[in-house]
């Protein structure tokens, strides 16, 4: 390997970044919360259930973001029925090398019915007492305390 390419390497695994991720509420008649069981294969919180949702991708509009990750993890359609005014902040563990900032959306099923796919192991709704007694993935359970959702 040229030095080059050694170097661009360390620059990479030296730097720091931060990523904008779109977690999306999707609630039921019966006012249960949409959750995802994360697979084994992403490297973060796999096995954590939380939102489903992910990461902005570059030139990529939030809702459109949104829109693409609940497809791609739930294999369904949404309409997103709001933005939340707040954003939350995941703040980097020992030893990540991200801050993550969380634009959460409401979302409302248009088409299908939520199956694990990609990243997803199993997809289940929770009430909000339920949700409260869990630990989820990320900074999912201070989004839903934030947005009054469980308390």
């Amino acid at each position: 390997m040229n030095s080059r390419i050694i170097n661009l390497f360390i620059k990479w695994f030296k730097h720091k970044y931060v990523f904008t991720g779109v977690p999306v509420i999707i609630r039921n008649s019966k006012e249960e919360i949409l959750l995802g069981k994360r697979t084994s294969k992403p490297i973060f919180y796999s096995g954590m259930w939380g939102l489903p949702g992910g990461m902005i991708e570059y030139g990529e509009k939030i809702e459109d973001a949104a829109k693409r990750e609940i497809k791609e993890e739930l294999g369904i359609k949404i309409k997103i029925i709001k933005r939340t005014k707040n954003v939350y902040e995941d703040f980097p563990k020992k030893a990540c090398r991200f801050h993550l900032i969380d634009i959460p959306l409401y979302g409302k099923i248009t088409k299908g019915t939520p199956k694990p796919k990609d990243e997803t192991s199993e997809v289940k709704w929770f009430k909000p007492s339920e949700i409260k007694k869990m630990k989820l993935a990320y900074n999912h359970n201070e989004i839903l305390k934030g947005e009054g959702l469980v308390k």
